[in-house]
Protein backbone atom coordinates (compact mmCIF):
# COMPACT_ATOMS: atom_id res chain seq x y z
CA UNK A 1 0.00 0.00 0.00
CA UNK A 2 1.03 3.29 -0.95
CA UNK A 3 0.21 6.26 1.23
CA UNK A 4 0.45 9.18 -0.83
CA UNK A 5 -1.86 12.91 -1.09
CA UNK A 6 -4.56 11.74 0.77
CA UNK A 7 -5.15 8.39 -1.07
CA UNK A 8 -4.24 4.66 -0.10
CA UNK A 9 -2.90 3.42 -3.23
CA UNK A 10 -3.11 -0.28 -4.10
CA UNK A 11 -1.03 -1.52 -7.11
CA UNK A 12 -3.09 -3.38 -9.42
CA UNK A 13 -0.67 -4.48 -12.28
CA UNK A 14 3.59 -4.18 -12.43
CA UNK A 15 4.72 -1.97 -15.55
CA UNK A 16 8.44 -1.55 -14.80
CA UNK A 17 11.03 -2.79 -12.14
CA UNK A 18 14.90 -2.35 -11.97
CA UNK A 19 17.44 -1.07 -9.56
CA UNK A 20 16.10 2.84 -10.15
CA UNK A 21 12.44 2.43 -9.76
CA UNK A 22 8.92 0.56 -9.81
CA UNK A 23 6.41 1.73 -11.72
CA UNK A 24 2.48 0.46 -10.90
CA UNK A 25 -0.63 0.91 -11.75
CA UNK A 26 -2.61 1.83 -8.92
CA UNK A 27 -6.29 2.30 -7.31
CA UNK A 28 -7.26 4.27 -4.31
CA UNK A 29 -8.66 1.48 -1.57
CA UNK A 30 -10.51 4.60 0.25
CA UNK A 31 -12.66 5.56 -3.13
CA UNK A 32 -14.51 3.28 -5.31
CA UNK A 33 -14.65 5.58 -8.11
CA UNK A 34 -12.49 2.83 -10.25
CA UNK A 35 -9.87 5.78 -11.25
CA UNK A 36 -6.58 4.27 -11.70
CA UNK A 37 -3.33 6.30 -11.20
CA UNK A 38 0.53 5.79 -12.48
CA UNK A 39 2.71 5.77 -9.94
CA UNK A 40 6.40 6.12 -10.56
CA UNK A 41 8.53 5.25 -7.09
CA UNK A 42 12.15 6.22 -7.37
CA UNK A 43 14.41 4.10 -5.77
CA UNK A 44 18.32 4.76 -6.51
CA UNK A 45 19.32 7.19 -4.65
CA UNK A 46 20.89 9.54 -6.93
CA UNK A 47 17.73 9.88 -9.40
CA UNK A 48 15.81 9.89 -6.32
CA UNK A 49 17.39 12.96 -5.20
CA UNK A 50 17.59 14.61 -9.06
CA UNK A 51 13.81 14.33 -8.98
CA UNK A 52 13.21 15.50 -5.74
CA UNK A 53 14.87 18.65 -7.00
CA UNK A 54 12.83 18.71 -9.67
CA UNK A 55 9.95 18.36 -8.33
CA UNK A 56 10.98 21.28 -5.52
CA UNK A 57 12.20 23.22 -8.52
CA UNK A 58 8.32 23.07 -9.70
CA UNK A 59 9.38 21.17 -13.08
CA UNK A 60 6.48 19.24 -12.94
CA UNK A 61 3.98 21.96 -11.70
CA UNK A 62 2.79 23.21 -15.96
CA UNK A 63 2.20 19.18 -17.06
CA UNK A 64 -1.06 18.54 -16.34
CA UNK A 65 -1.19 14.89 -15.55
CA UNK A 66 1.05 15.20 -12.20
CA UNK A 67 -1.27 14.75 -9.44
CA UNK A 68 1.73 15.34 -6.46
CA UNK A 69 4.17 13.49 -4.82
CA UNK A 70 5.45 12.05 -1.12
CA UNK A 71 8.62 10.08 0.28
CA UNK A 72 7.49 7.34 1.57
CA UNK A 73 10.88 5.10 3.43
CA UNK A 74 13.50 4.94 1.01
CA UNK A 75 11.54 5.78 -1.87
CA UNK A 76 9.84 9.11 -3.81
CA UNK A 77 6.74 8.61 -5.53
CA UNK A 78 5.42 10.56 -8.07
CA UNK A 79 1.99 10.22 -9.03
CA UNK A 80 -0.10 11.05 -12.23
CA UNK A 81 -2.91 10.44 -13.81
CA UNK A 82 -3.44 7.35 -16.23
CA UNK A 83 -4.99 6.66 -19.23
CA UNK A 84 -6.03 3.22 -20.82
CA UNK A 85 -3.63 1.57 -23.00
CA UNK A 86 -3.62 1.92 -26.59
CA UNK A 87 -0.55 1.46 -27.70
CA UNK A 88 0.67 3.42 -30.94
CA UNK A 89 2.67 1.15 -32.44
CA UNK A 90 -0.43 -1.40 -32.69
CA UNK A 91 -2.78 0.66 -34.02
CA UNK A 92 -0.62 2.24 -36.10
CA UNK A 93 -1.65 0.31 -39.17
CA UNK A 94 -4.63 0.50 -38.51
CA UNK A 95 -5.05 4.18 -38.54
CA UNK A 96 -2.31 5.10 -40.47
CA UNK A 97 -4.02 4.08 -43.50
CA UNK A 98 -2.64 6.60 -46.11
CA UNK A 99 0.12 9.68 -45.69
CA UNK A 100 -2.58 12.22 -44.64
CA UNK A 101 -3.79 9.82 -42.24
CA UNK A 102 -0.22 9.42 -41.22
CA UNK A 103 0.40 12.90 -41.22
CA UNK A 104 -2.24 13.79 -38.46
CA UNK A 105 -0.84 11.21 -36.14
CA UNK A 106 2.49 12.74 -36.37
CA UNK A 107 0.88 16.22 -36.01
CA UNK A 108 -0.93 15.24 -32.70
CA UNK A 109 2.36 13.19 -31.36
CA UNK A 110 3.63 16.55 -31.52
CA UNK A 111 1.22 18.45 -29.65
CA UNK A 112 1.20 16.17 -27.26
CA UNK A 113 4.91 16.27 -26.83
CA UNK A 114 4.58 19.92 -26.50
CA UNK A 115 1.34 19.85 -23.79
CA UNK A 116 3.81 17.63 -21.62
CA UNK A 117 6.00 20.78 -20.10
CA UNK A 118 8.07 18.72 -18.59
CA UNK A 119 12.17 19.17 -18.93
CA UNK A 120 13.68 18.07 -21.92
CA UNK A 121 16.06 15.23 -20.38
CA UNK A 122 12.02 13.73 -18.88
CA UNK A 123 10.23 14.74 -22.03
CA UNK A 124 12.30 12.59 -23.96
CA UNK A 125 11.52 8.66 -21.93
CA UNK A 126 8.11 9.49 -23.12
CA UNK A 127 8.85 8.93 -26.65
CA UNK A 128 9.18 5.14 -25.81
CA UNK A 129 7.03 2.59 -27.46
CA UNK A 130 5.47 1.84 -23.86
CA UNK A 131 4.09 5.37 -22.90
CA UNK A 132 2.79 6.69 -26.42
CA UNK A 133 -0.89 5.96 -27.12
CA UNK A 134 -3.51 6.27 -29.94
CA UNK A 135 -7.30 6.78 -28.95
CA UNK A 136 -10.21 5.90 -31.13
CA UNK A 137 -10.62 9.44 -31.60
CA UNK A 138 -7.24 10.10 -32.90
CA UNK A 139 -5.82 11.48 -30.09
CA UNK A 140 -2.19 10.75 -28.97
CA UNK A 141 -1.18 10.80 -25.34
CA UNK A 142 1.36 9.31 -23.28
CA UNK A 143 1.29 7.25 -20.14
CA UNK A 144 4.45 8.34 -17.74
CA UNK A 145 5.96 4.75 -17.84
CA UNK A 146 9.63 6.82 -18.37
CA UNK A 147 12.56 4.72 -17.45
CA UNK A 148 14.35 6.67 -15.14
CA UNK A 149 17.30 4.09 -15.37
CA UNK A 150 17.83 6.24 -19.01
CA UNK A 151 17.67 9.35 -17.47
CA UNK A 152 20.23 11.93 -18.60
CA UNK A 153 20.05 15.49 -16.77
CA UNK A 154 22.57 17.11 -19.24
CA UNK A 155 19.69 16.25 -22.70
CA UNK A 156 19.02 19.60 -23.75
CA UNK A 157 15.84 21.09 -26.02
CA UNK A 158 18.18 19.68 -28.89
CA UNK A 159 18.03 16.39 -27.95
CA UNK A 160 14.50 15.78 -27.35
CA UNK A 161 13.60 17.41 -31.03
CA UNK A 162 15.86 15.48 -32.89
CA UNK A 163 13.94 12.18 -30.91
CA UNK A 164 10.96 13.73 -31.55
CA UNK A 165 12.01 14.07 -35.06
CA UNK A 166 12.87 10.57 -35.24
CA UNK A 167 9.49 9.53 -34.02
CA UNK A 168 7.81 11.60 -37.01
CA UNK A 169 9.87 10.20 -39.60
CA UNK A 170 9.09 6.97 -38.69
CA UNK A 171 5.12 7.24 -38.74
CA UNK A 172 5.40 9.06 -42.04
CA UNK A 173 8.33 7.38 -43.74
CA UNK A 174 5.97 4.00 -42.88
CA UNK A 175 3.88 5.07 -45.55
CA UNK A 176 6.79 4.02 -48.49
CA UNK A 177 8.59 1.64 -46.94
CA UNK A 178 7.74 -1.06 -48.70
CA UNK A 179 8.39 0.11 -51.97
CA UNK A 180 11.44 1.84 -50.92
CA UNK A 181 13.04 -0.27 -48.84
CA UNK A 182 15.05 1.27 -46.07
CA UNK A 183 16.73 3.75 -49.19
CA UNK A 184 16.48 7.42 -48.34
CA UNK A 185 17.19 8.05 -51.98
CA UNK A 186 13.80 6.11 -52.49
CA UNK A 187 11.41 8.23 -50.20
CA UNK A 188 9.80 11.37 -51.57
CA UNK A 189 12.09 14.70 -51.84
CA UNK A 190 9.85 16.11 -48.15
CA UNK A 191 10.63 13.08 -46.54
CA UNK A 192 14.74 13.31 -47.85
CA UNK A 193 14.36 17.10 -46.79
CA UNK A 194 13.11 16.41 -43.11
CA UNK A 195 15.32 13.68 -42.49
CA UNK A 196 18.56 14.99 -43.66
CA UNK A 197 17.51 18.50 -41.18
CA UNK A 198 16.71 15.92 -38.66
CA UNK A 199 20.29 14.88 -38.89
CA UNK A 200 21.48 17.65 -39.33
CA UNK A 201 20.35 18.95 -35.91
CA UNK A 202 18.18 21.99 -37.63
CA UNK A 203 15.40 20.92 -35.49
CA UNK A 204 15.31 22.90 -32.26
CA UNK A 205 11.48 23.56 -30.80
CA UNK A 206 9.14 21.14 -31.34
CA UNK A 207 7.13 23.87 -33.50
CA UNK A 208 9.38 24.08 -35.80
CA UNK A 209 8.76 20.09 -36.43
CA UNK A 210 5.25 20.63 -36.65
CA UNK A 211 5.52 23.56 -38.86
CA UNK A 212 7.94 20.70 -41.12
CA UNK A 213 4.84 18.56 -41.03
CA UNK A 214 2.25 20.68 -41.92
CA UNK A 215 4.32 21.93 -45.27
CA UNK A 216 4.62 18.61 -46.48
CA UNK A 217 1.68 17.51 -49.20
CA UNK A 218 -1.05 15.40 -49.06
CA UNK A 219 0.17 12.66 -51.16
CA UNK A 220 4.40 13.12 -51.86
CA UNK A 221 5.11 11.58 -54.42
CA UNK A 222 8.35 9.04 -54.64
CA UNK A 223 10.97 9.34 -57.27
CA UNK A 224 9.89 7.54 -60.01
CA UNK A 225 12.77 4.96 -61.90
CA UNK A 226 14.14 3.70 -65.09
CA UNK A 227 12.41 5.44 -68.40
CA UNK A 228 10.11 7.54 -65.96
CA UNK A 229 13.11 8.61 -64.06
CA UNK A 230 14.65 10.07 -67.26
CA UNK A 231 11.13 11.46 -68.31
CA UNK A 232 11.51 13.44 -65.65
CA UNK A 233 14.83 14.97 -66.04
CA UNK A 234 14.27 15.94 -69.50
CA UNK A 235 11.07 17.56 -67.90
CA UNK A 236 12.86 18.76 -65.32
CA UNK A 237 15.79 20.22 -67.96
CA UNK A 238 13.07 21.65 -70.30
CA UNK A 239 11.58 23.45 -66.84
CA UNK A 240 14.88 25.23 -66.10
CA UNK A 241 15.53 26.29 -69.85
CA UNK A 242 12.18 27.79 -70.02
CA UNK A 243 12.86 29.61 -66.84
CA UNK A 244 16.48 31.06 -67.71
CA UNK A 245 15.53 31.07 -70.82
CA UNK A 246 16.92 34.82 -71.32
CA UNK A 247 20.32 33.99 -69.66
CA UNK A 248 20.81 31.71 -71.65
CA UNK A 249 20.26 33.28 -74.72
CA UNK A 250 22.57 35.87 -73.60
CA UNK A 251 25.10 33.62 -72.44
CA UNK A 252 24.72 31.44 -75.56
CA UNK A 253 25.34 34.67 -77.58
CA UNK A 254 28.25 36.27 -75.78
CA UNK A 255 30.12 33.03 -76.14
CA UNK A 256 29.07 32.76 -80.13
CA UNK A 257 30.34 36.74 -79.98
CA UNK A 258 33.63 35.47 -78.47
CA UNK A 259 34.15 32.68 -80.90
CA UNK A 260 33.56 34.73 -83.76
CA UNK A 261 36.39 37.42 -82.34
CA UNK A 262 38.91 34.89 -81.74
CA UNK A 263 38.22 33.15 -85.20
CA UNK A 264 38.81 36.91 -86.92
CA UNK A 265 41.72 37.33 -84.94
CA UNK A 266 43.38 34.31 -86.43
CA UNK A 267 42.49 34.61 -89.34
CA UNK A 268 43.92 38.08 -89.60
CA UNK A 269 47.06 36.63 -88.44
CA UNK A 270 47.28 33.86 -90.49
CA UNK A 271 47.12 36.53 -93.63
CA UNK A 272 49.39 39.06 -92.43
CA UNK A 273 52.31 36.12 -91.88
CA UNK A 274 51.30 34.79 -95.58
CA UNK A 275 51.66 38.04 -97.15
CA UNK A 276 55.48 38.39 -95.46
CA UNK A 277 56.38 35.62 -96.95
CA UNK A 278 54.60 36.66 -100.16
CA UNK A 279 56.84 39.73 -100.42
CA UNK A 280 60.22 38.69 -98.91
CA UNK A 281 62.87 40.74 -100.95
CA UNK A 282 65.56 38.90 -102.19
CA UNK A 283 67.34 41.61 -104.34
CA UNK A 284 68.04 42.51 -108.25
CA UNK A 285 69.50 40.10 -109.79
CA UNK A 286 69.02 42.00 -113.77
CA UNK A 287 68.63 45.70 -114.61
CA UNK A 288 66.93 45.11 -118.63
CA UNK A 289 69.33 42.00 -120.47
CA UNK A 290 72.29 42.95 -118.16
CA UNK A 291 72.97 40.49 -115.46
CA UNK A 292 73.66 41.47 -111.87
CA UNK A 293 75.22 37.80 -111.11
CA UNK A 294 78.60 37.25 -110.71
CA UNK A 295 79.52 35.76 -113.58
CA UNK A 296 81.53 33.17 -111.65
CA UNK A 297 78.30 31.63 -110.10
Amino acid sequence: MIAVLNMDLEPVRLVLANEVERIQVCEDRRRASGVLYTVVSVTAPVVRRAMASLVAGDAFGQNGEFLGSASQGEALHLVFRYRPESLLTSRESIYGVDFPHRRAMAERLLAACAETQLPPSLALLLLHNRCVNLSETGEVYFNYFFDLADYRPGRDMAAFCRAAAEKVFALLSAAYEPEAEGQLSRYPRELVAFYKKMQAGGFTTVGAILAAVRAMPDNPEPPHRGLRRLWDRVLAFWAFVRRHSMAIFLTALVCLTLVYAVYQITLRMSAQSAAKENTAYGGMQTIGEVSLMDENE
